[in-house]
């Protein structure tokens, strides 16, 4: 054995290896004769962190934790994560199978550790007041302890409560009716306290969610904020310690590093509520098979003025593999390497333009050559009409102004697509879909050649006019890839285009995996109408007809992105990262234009092949070559600018708008529509609930589950006779499940709620109990004895359909979708949401951001990651939490939080904390306006005061406007020859908003007020108001500060109020209008 393991010598154990201990063994929990040494004997303790190795559903032990992981030499790291294959559902087994095959643990998920009672809560918070990152006094270390890591010996930084990561909801009616916790201010903490006498043990009729428990809410001591009290409630909420299960919770406050082995280090300093250190659940201070690993922890600790003898407990994990797999990638696109197979298959090359204009004899464009081009002024007419129409953009409005004038700067637009490699199969040899998570990337992706299929990727070229251009010099105009949103689509290039031709940039929008245009036959046919009078009908068949949106519930219509942000973990991770894939290989055949190659295409008409990216036939190439590529999107579309700026080397600036790292916690508090019904509903579901009319004691009977992402909600049947207080036990009959509610009265209105573990189709039977039939402190939803259901509803009361099931009255019930059935407000959802971002890590932007200009990449090409960032997080937006952004952007290097800023007296971190920018929640009122309406606070003061609400909300001063200063002490952000980098939080209304209006939208509402104001029969002049220096216009300024920043590949950065006036000097004057034969 090795010699090496430090302090006491081996004692014998006696005993033998019994059945239990050997399944115990999957948690590499060893049988011996006899037992290895620790690095240090364990003091008795009263509460020690705890090892339940038997705990069901899952075992109890500190995570992430490398005695969760197996052996595996053929894992990068020499581990696979182990995960018990015994679970109740397919969804959960099928999920824990893939996490079987991580070769490590999460680098931004949180670390939990389990005690075996409560501690002093006061020991925690004075060891780690806020904006206080030193290290002598800590209760917990987090320290890397792998001699092969370039960070070998450093101690990482922890939020333990600090609020980086806030869990706090801003619609707490958010998840659907009937909720029995509607009122707690997370998903995740108990704020109901049951305990109605105060006798400190569960009575008959105090357990209000049927979970067996006494709860209480999860405040820190001596706080009793009042219901009504939302920001006291929040503030007094720990998420750093959880009552109901003894859990320290704490977070990296930046992601870690791959492939290296960390060590948790629970110190004597953390006190039990006696006043005495917590200790280890063995003889030693750590579990036997991790003393190798812990080795080093003594030395690195002397460094801190800190020994072993100073700790309680001790455990080690190791990372996964993150950025090798995205080399291994990119370097296959270029024939490179384990994956190289990939560039051969797939060539830098365009497969084809789609026709836009009809040339046909007798339509507008009768004689024209092409069919592919269409220039601006050819569809100018219809542009209006359809801006009115889609955009929301009438007639006489400032924004359908801007929009127009800034199509002016476009020559021309250019529909096409091009074949991408993609790394996960989507169908069965039979044509149906496979399951989502089957639907995933393979593992070890730098080791074992992944297998590959090709798929059609349609892109939108917009390209400016020569006179505002590169072009005008003969050189391709530099080039913003766009980004679009959730369940959007590349159309983003039409309506965002003129905004960045304005400065000369070109725009090339795709859709991302699964996305598309999914309007309606009606909307179709009205477009239709409107486009065809033009002769523009081929444009929108281009537009509207050519996607990657496939019909994903059986209704005959295609969905958007429906399946992008998904409970499905392993699918969301690789549909993030195949977009991305997707992306890289747009930039790869656009570098392929050098102006020598030719491609088959005949663009221009002439029957002549052009040089390959010369669509307008001059001779030139028009975009890519080796000018300047950059990326932009907001939401989704800021998600994945966040990632391709960080993998992909040949982009020179991103600018990711509303982006969120730490996926999730995004999803833990995200309003987006379609996240919390395809993921939370998922999590929760499938729910079974009822109510009644108000007065009436005939309840239904109904299910809420998840059409893809949109929600659900069918009626079943009904029950008569039942009462308040009735206990109802809804039972899975196909796997063993129970859940369980009591039906309560609402101002006359009867209700109730539960969710189940289930499969789909599983047998499920509803049984109504007269009373309180609950055996009092059930976990597992137990009947007393002798109680027999009043009535049992297992059968269709109706006919009815759902997607492809159909079924008729009579009929046994079943579940109609599958679900965890995880209740609200309970430690299930934590420990869920732990592991998710485990899995989700791989594409998380907060893990990616590093790569762009702190730690960059190194190709197999040798080329580097060098990418100048602008990370735009709105303040107060929910959609993608903005505490999401500043993860992102702390990540990113743009944040300081260990030093005091000398102008703010606390970290730039602690400034956004206690601005309550990264909580962002408006209905706290911690700040209010002169009506009493809560409003977020103005940290950036673009407007200088001038927008529409001057002085009636709170405004930084003097603003953060991280990176605009060149001379920031602190070096915050990263600077260097090649650019700047920044992170913004511009303002876009009071109650905060997911991005901004575009250019024209916030004088609109200047007009609005105007118009509102005016005395009858008066000229106030309202329409000719304009941005000027008494109104500020966001969509203008930002949009303007963007196309400059990228523009320049990310070198310049301006904050000039010419930006909301439109009138830099920077931007060229409008071209003249063209005619066309």
């Amino acid at each position: 054995m090795n010699k090496s393991r430090i302090h006491s010598p081996r004692r014998p154990t006696f005993g033998r290896c019994t059945f239990s201990a050997a399944l115990a063994s999957s948690l590499l929990v060893g049988c011996l004769s006899e037992e290895p040494a620790g690095i240090g004997a364990s003091p008795a303790a009263a509460v020690t962190v705890k090892f339940d190795f038997f705990h069901r559903p899952l075992p109890e032990l500190p995570l992430p934790n490398d005695v969760a992981t197996r052996v595996d030499a053929s894992s990068p790291t020499g581990r696979r994560i182990n995960a018990s294959m015994i679970a109740a559902t397919r969804y959960e087994v099928r999920t824990r199978e893939l996490i079987d095959q991580l070769d490590g643990w999460g680098v931004f998920m949180p670390i939990t550790v389990p005690f075996t009672g409560p501690v002093d809560i006061e020991s925690i918070t004075s060891a780690h007041p806020p904006d206080d990152f030193a290290f002598g006094d800590d209760v917990i270390y987090l320290v890397d302890v792998d001699p092969k890591s370039p960070t070998f010996g450093e101690f990482q930084h922890l939020d333990v409560g600090g609020g980086n990561y806030p869990v706090v909801l801003e619609e707490l009616e958010r998840y659907w009716d009937n909720d029995p916790r509607s009122v707690t201010n997370s998903l995740v903490f108990e704020e109901v306290d049951e305990d109605k006498n105060g006798n400190g043990k569960l009575d008959s009729g105090e357990d209000t969610d049927a979970d067996g428990l006494l709860d209480k809410p999860n405040y820190l001591p001596g706080s009793t904020p009042a219901a009504d009290d939302l920001a006291g409630r929040a503030d007094a909420l720990m998420t750093f310690w959880e009552r109901e299960t003894n859990t320290l919770i704490v977070r990296p406050m930046v992601p870690l590093r791959q492939r290296t082995t960390y060590a948790v280090v629970i110190t004597r300093r953390l006190k039990d509520e006696k006043g005495q250190p917590v200790g280890s659940p063995f003889p030693f201070k750590n579990h036997e098979m991790q003393t190798d690993a812990l080795a080093p922890l003594a030395g690195v600790l002397s460094k801190q003025g800190q020994s072993l003898d100073d700790v309680a407990f001790a455990f080690t994990f190791t990372t996964q593999t993150i950025e090798s797999s995205w080399l291994a990638v990119r370097d296959g696109l270029y024939g490179l390497g384990v994956q190289k197979h990939i560039g051969e298959q797939f060539p830098a090359e365009l497969g084809g333009v789609e026709p836009l204009l009809d040339i046909r004899d007798g339509t507008p464009f009768a004689g024209r050559k092409s069919p592919f081009i269409m220039h601006h002024e050819d569809w100018s007419g219809a542009l209006s009409l359809i801006a009115s129409q889609f955009l929301n953009a009438k007639p006489g409005s400032a924004l359908l102004e801007k929009l127009e004038m800034g199509h002016k700067y476009i020559d021309y637009h250019i529909v096409g697509w091009y074949d991408a490699p993609q790394l996960f199969e989507r169908w069965h040899p039979d044509g149906t879909l496979r399951p989502l998570n089957d639907q995933s990337w393979p593992a070890d992706l730098d080791t074992k050649p992944a297998p590959v299929r090709g798929e059609r990727v349609y892109f939108h070229l917009v390209v400016p006019r020569k006179e505002v251009s590169a072009r005008g010099e003969g050189k391709p105009a530099p080039l913003v890839i766009l980004g679009h949103g959730y369940g959007g689509n590349r159309f983003d290039a039409v309506s965002m285009g003129g905004f960045f031709a304005r400065h000369g940039m070109a725009v090339l929008a795709i859709d991302d995996v699964s996305h598309g245009i999914d309007i309606s036959d009606d909307e179709f046919e009205q477009a239709s109408g409107i486009l065809g009078m033009f002769g523009l009908s081929p444009a929108l068949e281009a537009m509207v007809r050519k996607h990657r949106a496939i019909d994903q519930n059986g209704d005959g219509k295609v969905d958007s992105g429906v399946d992008f942000w998904t409970a499905y973990l392993f699918h969301t991770r690789d549909v993030v990262r195949q977009s991305a894939l997707d992306y890289m290989q747009a930039v790869r055949i656009l570098r392929s234009f050098d102006g020598k190659r030719k491609w088959h295409l005949d663009v221009n008409g002439d029957g002549k092949e052009e040089l390959a990216g010369d669509f307008d036939g001059d001779g030139k190439i028009d975009v890519g070559g080796d000018a300047s590529l950059n990326m932009f999107g907001a939401s989704l579309g800021g998600i994945m600018s966040s990632i391709v700026g960080a993998v992909e080397p040949e982009l020179d600036s991103v600018v990711p708008i509303a982006a969120g790292g730490g996926l999730g916690d995004v999803a833990l508090r995200s309003i987006q529509g379609g996240v919390p019904e395809a993921v939370i509903l998922r999590m929760l579901g499938p729910i079974f609930m009822g109510s009644s009319e108000a007065g009436s004691d005939t309840v239904s009977v109904q299910t809420l589950i998840p059409d893809v992402n949109k929600e659900k909600q069918i009626t079943l049947g009904s029950v008569p006779g039942v009462k308040a207080g009735d206990f109802i036990v809804v039972e899975n009959h196909s796997i063993g499940t129970r859940a369980c509610a009591f039906v309560w009265d609402d101002a006359g209105v009867l209700r109730w709620r539960t969710g189940l573990e289930a499969n789909v189709e599983d047998k499920v039977a509803v049984h109504f109990y007269e009373g309180d039939a609950m055996l009092l402190g059930s976990t597992e939803c137990a009947v007393q004895a002798g109680k027999t259901p009043r009535v049992t509803f297992d059968s269709f009361g109706g006919n009815g359909s759902f997607q492809d099931r159909h079924w008729k009255v009579g009929t046994p019930l079943v579940a109609l979708a599958e679900g965890l059935g995880l209740p609200r407000a309970s430690p299930r959802i934590r420990r869920f949401l732990g592991l998710a971002q485990l899995v989700l890590d791989a594409c998380d932007p907060a893990a990616m951001v590093p790569f762009m200009q702190e730690r960059p990449l190194t190709f197999g090409d040798g080329s580097k990651t060098k990418t100048n960032m602008l990370i735009v997080t709105t303040a107060g937006d929910m959609n993608v939490p903005a505490s999401t952004g500043t993860s992102i952007a702390r990540a990113a290097g743009l944040v300081n939080y260990t030093e005091k800023h000398p102008t703010y007296g606390k970290s730039l971190n602690q400034v956004l904390i206690d601005t309550f920018t990264v909580e962002a929640v408006h209905n706290l009122k911690r700040f209010t306006d002169p009506a009493g309406n809560g409003v977020i606070m103005d940290i950036e003061n673009f407007s200088g005061g001038t927008d529409l609400w001057g002085t009636d909300v709170p405004r930084l001063d003097p603003p953060l406007r991280l990176g605009f200063d060149a001379n920031d002490a602190l070096k915050t952000p990263v600077r260097d020859d090649s650019g700047i980098s920044a992170a913004i939080f511009p303002f876009p209304v009071p109650e905060g908003q997911h991005g901004f209006e575009v250019p024209g939208g916030l004088i609109d509402r200047f007009r609005d007020n105007c118009k509102a104001a005016c005395a009858s029969g008066e000229d106030c002049k309202c329409d000719a108001i304009v941005a000027d220096d008494k109104h500020f216009d966001v969509g203008a300024y930002m949009f303007n500060l963007m196309a400059h920043y990228v523009t320049t590949g990310g070198k310049s950065l301006a904050d000039d109020a010419c930006l909301s006036r439109d009138d830099c000097d920077f931007i060229a004057p409008v071209p003249e209008t063209r005619t066309f034969e």
